[in-house]
């Protein structure tokens, strides 16, 4: 139970993964969705039909599990109804929070005292709690007061093989930003900040910035910027091709899908260290890592890595080798393991 896998975000990125993970061969998986459109009437009524939906499986006696994909706010109170009415058809319950731990304190910090009680007793009947970092599990009990939450990682698409050619044919280096501009979280303010102390230090840089949301006005198109707003999957694997450097400003992440699918083709990284991507990414190794609302040191990053054509090379070797870790096989044994387990 989750976003319906077809439309975009990183929670519906991480269902198709496991959709076409070797879990579904091992385990019948049916999915639920709870939500596919903002419209509030749209989301009520998929919502209603994801809750008839649950009834009816349980009912047939045949469904064991339901593993439940949650964040925060709507999402959160969403899957605490469902939490408790898979409980109370007794079935066994695994509840997956993709949120990062600033997202988790921030909302955990707003909650009143009826809501507290409603998520904390609700989240506490879920037979396993999965979070997908360490700091995210750590924030995650802490929030909602629960203790054991398991950590299971996203899984990163497969390794695409990229030759980007040395010296680079017109001596500049592409950096992709994909995080756009609905979500402050993604720290939209603080990568045009750093991208336009970058561009005023080195005429060899071009950045595309790409995702939801609508561009500060101050961002103007001059062709060493482009705002390329939401992009389809085809679009998108192309632009990780072309690229060198992918920056991620984030201030709160869980796992982030659009870094696994940077490591994956093999991107030099500079990202903050938010949730999991420093346990991931590892300072050094796949990319460098900088502390998150500190723009004049996403520049520096950026910079040192467009000097540097064997960093880059390393770098993105690095991310690719670290993604392989993460195959989604690796991933679907570890929620096979849980799924067997509760079985």
């Amino acid at each position: 139970m989750g976003p319906d896998p077809a439309i975009g975000g990183g929670m519906a990125a991480a269902l198709r993964a496991l959709l076409a993970s070797p879990l579904a061969r091992e385990f019948e998986l049916e999915v639920v969705p709870t939500y596919r459109r903002p419209d509030p009437l749209d989301r009520l009524r998929v919502f209603a039909w994801a809750l008839l939906r649950l009834l009816l499986w349980s009912l047939r006696g045949r469904g064991r599990i339901v593993h439940i994909h949650a964040t925060v706010r709507g999402s959160a109170y969403r899957k605490a109804v469902c939490v408790l009415l898979a409980k109370a058809l007794r079935r066994r319950v695994i509840l997956q929070i993709h949120s990062g731990p600033g997202d988790i304190e921030a909302f955990g910090g707003r909650l009143s005292p009826p809501a507290r009680l409603l998520l904390t007793r609700s989240f506490a009947r879920a037979d396993t709690v999965v979070a997908v970092s360490a700091a995210s599990a750590a924030a995650a009990e802490r929030a909602y007061r629960i203790a054991g939450v398991v950590v299971v990682p996203n899984a990163a698409p497969p390794v695409v093989p990229v030759e980007r050619p040395r010296p680079l044919p017109d001596g500049v280096v592409e950096v992709v930003y994909l995080g756009g501009f609905a979500n402050e979280a993604k720290g939209g303010d603080d990568m045009v900040a750093a991208a336009r102390e970058v561009l005023a230090r080195e005429p060899r840089v071009r950045f595309a910035f790409a995702g939801p949301g609508d561009p500060p006005a101050g961002l103007t198109d001059d062709g060493r910027l482009r705002w390329l707003g939401w992009l389809d999957e085809p679009t998108k694997a192309q632009l990780l091709r072309s690229a060198h450097v992918q920056a991620i400003s984030s201030r709160s992440e869980g796992l982030p899908m659009a870094l696994l699918e940077a490591m994956s083709n093999g991107l030099a990284i500079v990202a903050t260290a938010v949730g999991g991507i420093p346990e991931t990414l590892g300072d050094g190794e796949g990319g460098i890592v900088v502390p998150p609302g500190r723009p004049g040191e996403l520049a520096a990053a950026i910079l040192r890595l467009v000097a540097d054509d064997d960093l880059r090379e390393r770098l993105g070797a690095g991310a690719a080798e670290r993604a392989e870790r993460l195959d989604a096989a690796v991933v679907a044994r570890r929620f096979g393991e849980l799924y067997a387990a509760l079985a």
